[in-house]
């Protein structure tokens, strides 16, 4: 489900930032002279990911236990000492912990998959790092 939950995650992503991006990419093809934007758009595309990750999904990740992808598949982000919600800064700090071990190259595919394979908590990487695990959502 925590798989399912990032895919979903990453579709939501793509779909809100394609929705500034492919925008801003025509209105500078409009505006500029061919060749003078040449990289913008990815470096513009790059800046919105972060900013949606840190600005959108943390928050969320601290006022639900969870994104929208985590609440649909029904799982939620706890500290594992306490099995309480994180604060703002615990959750960024994971999501940090998240991107440093992204940027290098396959460390990132075994961050996100190693949650198949941990025990006890199947925690990935990044969860190991800020001490926090992805459990089932309660009914309530």
């Amino acid at each position: 489900m925590r798989l399912l939950a990032r895919f979903l995650d990453y579709l939501i992503a793509a779909v809100l930032i394609g929705g500034a991006w492919v925008p801003a990419t025509i209105w500078m093809s409009s505006t500029f002279k061919a060749g003078d934007h040449r990289g913008v758009p990815i470096v513009l595309g790059l800046f919105a990911w972060t900013l949606l990750v840190g600005l959108f999904f943390e928050p969320l990740t601290m006022a639900m236990g969870g994104t929208i992808g985590k609440a649909i598949c029904g799982v939620r982000v706890v500290k594992v000492e306490t099995g309480e919600k994180l604060g703002f800064g615990h959750a960024l700090g994971r999501w940090l912990a998240y991107l440093g071990i992204g940027m290098v190259p396959v460390l990132g595919l075994i961050n996100v998959l190693s949650c198949i394979w941990n025990e006890p908590f199947r925690q990935c990487m990044h969860d190991k790092a800020a001490n926090t695990a992805v459990i089932k959502r309660r009914l309530q």
